[in-house]
């Protein structure tokens, strides 16, 4: 018997609700879809992330096998173009993750950029009046964490982002630079002698 037609069998016994198909689909199927994604999708961090790939299509097509129609394709085919549309929306994750990860890196380790510039903000924070101008450098929902967390020298994007209790996230850290610059934006005005 050829694999297609032991597959079409197998496809069958699984709409039966024989349990033991899936197994043996899962067995017959998998290192050609291996193969396939590691072929057709270049990019991809590790040979997990392949495998990974590949079991969440098997996972799809097991959860609703009705949904596959063996007259538009053979189930291999059929499982390969959903791996394979798994690991480019995996591959184009890590690209962004990547990307961003070295975004940021670059701005905890670059010695021109004004996030980096703690130590003469954090002295001009640390010598403002408190009493007098406190109000007006706090100003929005946890201004006061990132004032904090600059007075005690640990003001980068991660952890005021993890402070604030925003994701570690692309978006979430974006949102932390936002606010953490709008704050040393504020101390630059005071330390300049101008109203916040």
């Amino acid at each position: 018997m050829s694999k297609q037609k032991e597959l079409l069998t197998l496809h069958g016994q699984l709409l039966a609700g024989d349990t033991r198909a899936a197994s043996k689909i899962v067995e017959l199927v998998i290192a050609s879809l291996v193969a396939i994604v590691k072929r057709d999708i270049a990019g991809l961090h590790d040979h997990q992330d392949v495998e990974e790939a590949c079991f969440d299509a098997l996972f799809k097509y097991l959860a609703a096998p009705k949904n596959y129609n063996p007259q538009l394709a053979e189930l291999t085919t059929y499982l390969a173009a959903i791996a394979k549309g798994k690991a480019m929306t995996l591959r184009r994750s890590q690209a962004r993750r990547t990307k961003h990860e070295g975004t940021y890196s670059a701005i905890e380790n670059s010695s021109d950029d004004p996030l980096a510039a703690i130590d003469d903000e954090d002295s001009m924070i640390r010598q403002i009046d408190w009493e007098r101008f406190g109000d007006q450098l706090v100003k929005d929902p946890g201004d006061a964490v990132i004032v904090n967390l600059i007075k005690v020298g640990a003001s980068s994007v991660p952890v005021v982002a993890q402070a604030l209790g925003l994701a570690a996230d692309e978006s979430g850290l974006e949102e932390a630079g936002r606010r953490l610059e709008r704050i040393r934006g504020r101390a630059r005005r005071f330390g300049e002698g101008t109203k916040a």
